[in-house]
């Protein structure tokens, strides 16, 4: 049964490539990216790069963050970790500004606040060392 996905996975790539070399056909340059293990086929533009890549990451992330109760455990270190990574983002080729460098700390005292709440949901758990 694990083999089903996998195989799904490469008959939509298939099916893609082959939808995309009409494209380069216009001159249209694509390249695809496939992940195998989430099920995920990407294309991307020519004018794609890393930090376009990354924003677009990001808003997969921000979504489960922004659609995640706010009961579930990890949620407050999700989004406040996924919050300050947009304002780096946004930032990556500029400078932070005060407002920025402020938002940032703050999350990252929230983040510390959503770990010890985390932490302290399994008080007997322990390393053994």
């Amino acid at each position: 049964m694990s083999e089903e996905p996998d195989r799904n996975v490469s008959q939509v790539a298939e099916r893609v490539k082959s939808a995309l070399s009409d494209l380069e056909k216009d001159g249209i340059m694509t390249k695809i990216g496939i992940d195998r293990d989430a099920g995920l086929v990407k294309v991307y533009t020519e004018k794609s790069d890393a930090l376009k890549k990354a924003s677009a990451g990001l808003a997969e992330i921000l979504e489960l963050a922004y659609t995640t109760a706010e009961h579930h455990p990890y949620w407050g270190m999700l989004y406040h970790a996924a919050e300050i990574s947009k304002i780096l983002l946004e930032k990556w080729d500029s400078d932070l500004s005060q407002d920025n460098t402020s938002e940032i700390g703050w999350r990252l005292d929230e983040i510390r606040m959503a770990l010890e709440r985390a932490g302290d949901m399994h008080p007997h758990h322990h390393q053994d060392g």
